[in-house]
């Protein structure tokens, strides 16, 4: 390609959109470090209490109750950033997805359940997804499987 279009090589990937790589001698790993962490400067969690669970037992959202309301802003800022965060994160797939449900309307259980997201968050900041290497074949290729 280099022959027929004008570029530069600009080495291995590290950074791109918010997502690290990091190759090693057992294959790729692929996380959000810094975004994770950024992401809870801009909402002002990162001295939160980190957790290792990311639903409170027997918690029931709702559409229709009676508590108060909070900004839809912040609470759209804040499932949209855990929506990317998805990306390297997929255990809290789920569970963001649940809480989105709730971002025309959004209440205070609502915004404690997603900020149980970001404590969770807080606690596996450090982890990703690792790609290991086709220990079959001698070239570089990379195998995933993904549920």
């Amino acid at each position: 390609m280099m022959k027929q279009f004008e570029m530069t090589d600009l080495g291995n990937l590290n950074y791109f959109l918010g997502i690290e790589f990091e190759m090693n001698s057992q294959g790729l790993i692929v996380h959000q470090r810094k975004y994770a962490l950024d992401v809870l400067k801009r909402f002002k969690m990162v001295n939160c209490k980190p957790i290792s669970t990311l639903v409170d037992t027997g918690l029931k959202l709702s559409l229709i109750n009676d508590e108060k309301e909070v900004g839809p802003t912040l609470f759209k800022q804040i499932v949209g950033s855990l929506r990317y965060l998805c990306h390297t994160r997929p255990d809290i797939a789920y569970v963001v997805g649940l809480i989105s449900r709730y971002m025309v309307k959004p209440t205070t259980s609502h915004l404690i359940a997603t900020k149980r997201i970001l404590r969770y968050g807080k606690g596996i900041c450090n982890l990703g997804i690792q790609y290991s290497r086709n220990q079959k074949s001698l070239d570089q290729m990379i195998l995933s499987y993904s549920d």
